[in-house]
C-alpha cells in the first residue's frame, strides 16, 4: 500500500513539473517601455531632437525703444525671445573730408570749398593730417555724390564708412527655424527692419 502511494506522489510530482514547463514557454514576453520606445520610431525620435536643437538669433537692435517693439512684436507672433546683449560696429554713416599737406593747405581747400557753395565744410583743429571735413552723411550714395563736387575743384576728397562700437540686443529664440520669424510682419507693424538680420544662434544658447 505504501509503495502505491509512492508512486502516485511521484506520477503527480512528474505532471506538476510538465505543467509548470508548459505554462512558462507560452507566457508573452513583455518589452520595456524605453526599448520599445528607442527602437520603434527612429526617425520621430531625430526630428523631435532636431526641432529641439534648433535655435535662431534676431538682431541686432541698437536702440532700446526699437528693441522692447521688437521683442513685444515676437510675442505676439506666439515666440519667446530671449534677449542677449553683445558689444559690436555699428555703422553710422560715411564721411568726406580733404587731407592737406599742412595748415596753410588746409586753409586754402576749405576756402575753395566754401567758395562752391558748401556751408557745412570745417577744418579740421589739430589734426595731424590738416583734414577739411566736407560733410557726414548716412547713406553712401550722399557721400560718393559730395566727393564727386568736391573732386570737380580739384580737390582729392576720401570717401569713409563711419563706425562706432555700441552695446547691441539679440533676440533668441530657441526651438524655432527661422522661416519661424516672418520679416516682413515686422515691416508691417513698422518696425525698421533695416539692418536686422537672422542668424544660428551661437553655441549654448539652445535651450
Amino acid at each position: 500500500m505504501i509503495r502505491i502511494l509512492v508512486l502516485a506522489l511521484a506520477a503527480a510530482n512528474l505532471l506538476y513539473f510538465g505543467w509548470s514547463q508548459w505554462v512558462r514557454d507560452e507566457q508573452p514576453r513583455l518589452v520595456a517601455p524605453q526599448a520599445a520606445a528607442a527602437g520603434a520610431s527612429p526617425s520621430t525620435s531625430g526630428a523631435a531632437t532636431s526641432a529641439t536643437q534648433s535655435c535662431t538669433s534676431l538682431g541686432p537692435a541698437a536702440d532700446e525703444i526699437r528693441a522692447m517693439e521688437i521683442e513685444q512684436l515676437l510675442r505676439d507672433m506666439q515666440l519667446v525671445p530671449i534677449t542677449r546683449t553683445e558689444t559690436g560696429s555699428m555703422r553710422e554713416g560715411w564721411w568726406v573730408y580733404v587731407p592737406n599737406a599742412d595748415a596753410a593747405g588746409q586753409a586754402r581747400t576749405l576756402q575753395s570749398i566754401q567758395n562752391a557753395g558748401i556751408t557745412d565744410a570745417f577744418a579740421m583743429a589739430d589734426d595731424p593730417d590738416f583734414r577739411v571735413s566736407v560733410g557726414l552723411f548716412m547713406e553712401e550714395s550722399g557721400a560718393r555724390s559730395r566727393a564727386e563736387i568736391v573732386r570737380g575743384l580739384r580737390l582729392d576728397a576720401t570717401v569713409q564708412e563711419r563706425m562706432e562700437q555700441q552695446t547691441q540686443v539679440w533676440f533668441d529664440l530657441p526651438g524655432a527655424a527661422r522661416n519661424a520669424v516672418d520679416m516682413a510682419r515686422l515691416a508691417d507693424e513698422g518696425i525698421e527692419v533695416q539692418g536686422l538680420r537672422l542668424e544660428d544662434c551661437p553655441t549654448g544658447a539652445e535651450r
